[in-house]
């Protein structure tokens, strides 16, 4: 499987820096402590733990959906705290987002949500139709172009949700969870994708309660505990020796 750049600008692959890094909800829930975490571009890292352990809002920090309490956390060479509200869509068409939930569109075909995805950030249509043409073929569902979410099986509708990440050709691909309600074989068809994506040189930062997945295709493994990285490790297992 190879990540296919169709024929759109593209861009350096990025790194992730966390200094210091704490994050408070109100009213005094620490959901980060004190996170010193650094990913270089290209890399594949699992981020693990318990739920509560503060994977989701690490990799929100990524997508610049929250903010840290304290610190800084740079991707590539930006700020993320002092990003301008202007900035941060054209940030985000360089990180895709694969959604624990798909958030597909119900009544969209599979060709019409990849689409709307680049659509909704100013691509001529002519533009947005040949790169979904492109990235429905990479990941499989060429048979299913005019199919709808709920003819879709789980395993393609988590196809989908890659390919709507995808389709403008991302340096860096957060995935939250991407294999958690799917069987074994399936769970592996999606991670040999995002494998592939990665051997492309895209930087990929995937959180997973999936043993399994952890121990079969051994990564870069962070994991998380009340907020704090207690262990980092490379290629490890989901469970520390």
């Amino acid at each position: 499987m190879f990540f296919i750049r169709a024929g759109w600008e593209v861009k350096d692959c990025m790194k992730i820096k966390f200094s210091g890094v704490r994050k408070v909800f109100k009213p005094d829930i620490v959901a980060l402590n004190n996170i010193n975490l650094f990913i270089e571009k290209g890399e594949f890292v699992y981020i693990i733990g318990t739920t509560g352990s503060g994977k989701s809002t690490l990799l929100r920090m990524i997508t610049r959906e929250a903010l840290p309490t304290k610190g800084v956390v740079y991707v590539g060479d930006v700020n993320l705290r002092r990003m301008r509200p202007g900035d941060i869509p054209y940030y985000r068409r360089d990180v895709g987002l694969v959604a624990q939930d798909f958030k597909l569109i119900q009544h969209l075909t599979v060709f019409e949500n990849v689409c709307f995805v680049m659509e909704a950030m100013s691509i001529p249509p002519k533009m947005a139709e040949y790169r979904a043409s492109r990235v429905i073929e990479q990941v499989g569902l060429s048979r299913r172009v005019n199919m709808r979410p709920p003819q879709l099986s789980g395993g393609e509708q988590q196809r989908l949700a890659i390919a709507r990440a995808l389709a403008n050709s991302p340096s860096l691909l957060i995935a939250d969870e991407p294999t958690g309600n799917l069987d074994v074989r399936t769970s592996d068809d999606i991670m040999k994708l995002l494998m592939g994506v990665n051997a492309a040189g895209v930087t990929v930062v995937m959180s997973t309660h999936n043993q399994h997945i952890v121990d079969t295709y051994r990564r870069r493994v962070i994991e998380l505990e009340a907020g704090v990285i207690v262990r980092d490790e490379f290629e490890g297992s989901y469970d520390s020796l």
